[in-house]
């Protein structure tokens, strides 16, 4: 399977409607403080990058009252999901969804005025040529906000990939799932942005509660469908294992339990920068 294959199983995923209901406050936390950082305005341009299948361009259509929403993938399946589902939700005027590669992105220079980007920036090849892309088409004044995962030893990945890591003789992380971790280290992601000229670099790390409306069982079930990236390390636990690798995780998962939910902590990095005014 190649990287797009499996970028289209994990969008294909997300918007299922079989978690439609328990996934619906996963992500919320995480988009909150990514656009605390964004600052938007009701008639803000906003180009969200690592678009995927719409999370988290949708729910800032939402957010604006006038503006809108250029949700950038490489994926085509990724953005046909989205796409489909800003209709159903009426916000398909203030969505516009656009494939291309955010190494070379398809917009004019200082034509937007905010760009996001939620768990997606450890991905990039060059993440240099891509903060130079952003700094070109954002508008001087401008604001971009980038959310990434923190370390991989947090609660979460330890109730988890990390349980599988620990059982399965020989068993490890993906080259393409360790990305994930690449700004783990305090300041290398806001290092990123000043090296290609933002201004007013600000970084912090936060931890965040994830929430899910289902249980342990569900969850697990359903991080394996959307962890593509892991695919080879969940394939990797033998069949003699594998009760035994659930049985740990959903333990594991369980100390999150808060009535009817799961509030699952996990660690990320936030960086905010600008674009001086000439």
């Amino acid at each position: 399977m190649t990287e797009s294959d499996l970028w289209d199983a994990a969008a294909r995923a997300r918007v299922s409607d079989r978690w439609l209901s328990e996934s619906i406050h996963w992500n919320t936390a995480m988009t909150d403080a990514l656009l605390v950082e964004a600052a938007l305005t009701p008639n803000s341009t906003v180009l969200d990058v690592a678009a995927g299948s719409g999370d988290p361009a949708l729910t800032i259509a939402q957010r604006l009252k006038a503006g809108r929403v250029i949700a950038l993938d490489s994926s085509c399946n990724g953005l046909l999901l989205a796409s489909a589902h800003a209709r159903r939700i009426e916000l398909g005027s203030r969505v516009v969804c656009l494939q291309g590669d955010a190494h070379s992105i398809p917009l004019a220079q200082n034509s937007v005025d905010c760009i996001t980007c939620r768990c997606g920036v450890m991905f990039f090849d060059d993440c240099g040529v891509v903060m130079s892309e952003m700094l070109r088409v954002l508008k001087p004044g401008g604001n971009v906000a980038l959310l990434a995962w923190g370390k991989f030893e947090q609660p979460f990945f330890d109730a988890t990939v990390g349980i599988v890591l620990q059982l399965v003789r020989g068993a490890e992380m993906p080259s393409e799932a360790r990305k994930m971790f690449r700004f783990a280290v305090p300041g290398a992601l806001s290092g990123e942005l000043r090296a290609v000229g933002f201004s007013n670099v600000h970084e912090q790390s936060l931890r965040v509660p994830r929430i899910w409306a289902g249980t342990p069982k569900e969850l697990w079930k359903y991080q394996q469908q959307v962890s593509t990236l892991c695919d080879p390390l969940f394939a990797s636990i033998p069949a003699g294992l594998k009760a035994e690798v659930d049985a740990k995780v959903l333990s594991a998962l369980a100390r999150f339990e808060t009535g009817r939910d799961l509030r699952v902590p996990v660690d990320v990095i936030l960086a905010r920068a600008t674009k001086e005014i000439e």
